[in-house]
């Protein structure tokens, strides 16, 4: 795996050791949407609301929000498509994308804390076909979009469904730039593809950039939240291809494993919030948790038991095939 350094930029990778020792947490079982197969919990705020996206027994996909004991749930679907919400604010705020036609990945969309939903625009005016994800309390989010070349992702940042900049790495020539979440400090995590292929994570600080890898990944390691302690979740995949998910701490440069236990052969994390809690699946949406780093007194109540749904549907094809 190559090494390198841009400027000020600091090259974590498998020189750092990572933490898989077991420390105390506690992982909540999400409960499912009624009619729910699959589930993938990609957002959580700061008030424990979850956020993702689920399908039914007809492969079709929904959004859904609400507590994760699933006591007062919200599912909500889009106009021009299936949707899946990717990222929710403390305000009741989600952005995400809708698998539609013509769109390769998405058509992303904004959704107020009222309910409505707007479609995401480029500067130019175009609709934007990517993954539009997690934000701040300033309402500014992040997330990428083809370019019209359609094999580039650019990264960008959005507020309130209207798009504010292209969002750049320090890094030429990249096939694709893919924030995923940027915290109150303005800080930004996420990943991006190198000109060989390889994925990698990074956390950009102003000028500091970051660029890591989990020790022993092959191929694929990239950010998918970060908090305002720079506590960042991520997954990445083995040498079967199989996907695991981490915590990454940006002041340490340590890595821990995340893992139920479950029995699963392949686990992701997605959303963090300033809790520390972290959202995450297994086995591609069979069984979805929260990752609860605190006393389990002060741990939100989920399900009451972990439900074994069947495979995912194999006729769905889903955006979520990339990070």
């Amino acid at each position: 795996m190559r090494k390198f350094l841009l400027g000020a930029s600091a090259l974590v990778g498998v020189a750092l050791l990572a933490n898989s020792a077991a420390e105390a947490a506690t992982y909540i079982p999400i409960a499912l949407p009624a009619g729910a197969v699959t589930v993938l919990p990609f957002g959580i705020n700061d008030n424990n609301i979850v956020a993702g996206g689920y399908t039914d027994s007809g492969g079709l996909l929904h959004g859904f929000y609400g507590p994760p004991d699933g006591s007062n749930y919200t599912t909500f679907d889009v106009s021009f498509g299936q949707a899946e919400a990717r990222g929710i604010r403390n305000d009741g705020s989600i952005t995400g994308l809708a698998l539609a036609s013509g769109f390769t990945f998405g058509e992303e969309y904004y959704r107020s804390p009222t309910g409505a939903v707007k479609p995401l625009k480029n500067a130019a005016g175009d609709l934007m076909d990517g993954v539009a994800q997690g934000g701040n309390d300033s309402g500014v989010y992040v997330g990428d979009y083809l370019d019209t070349d359609g094999a580039t992702r650019l990264g960008f940042k959005g507020k309130s469904g209207k798009f504010k900049s292209n969002f750049k790495l320090p890094i030429k020539n990249l096939p694709s730039t893919n924030p995923r979440q940027i915290n109150n400090n303005n800080v930004v995590a996420g990943g991006y593809i190198d000109s060989t292929g390889i994925q990698h994570g990074f956390v950009l600080d102003g000028k500091n950039f970051t660029s890591f890898d989990y020790p022993g990944s092959v191929g694929v390691t990239t950010a998918e939240g970060i908090n305002d302690n720079g506590q960042v979740s991520g997954l990445y995949t083995d040498s079967s291809g199989n996907r695991h998910a981490f915590e990454y701490i940006v002041s340490t440069g340590k890595f821990k494993s995340i893992d139920p236990g479950d029995g699963s052969f392949a686990q992701e994390a997605w959303g963090i919030n300033n809790k520390g809690l972290i959202v995450l699946d297994t086995n591609s949406g069979a069984i979805p948790y929260i990752y609860c780093p605190l006393k389990k007194a002060k741990c939100p109540k989920g399900a009451a038991v972990a439900e074994v749904h069947p495979a995912r549907v194999p006729a769905l094809k889903r955006p979520v095939a990339l990070p």
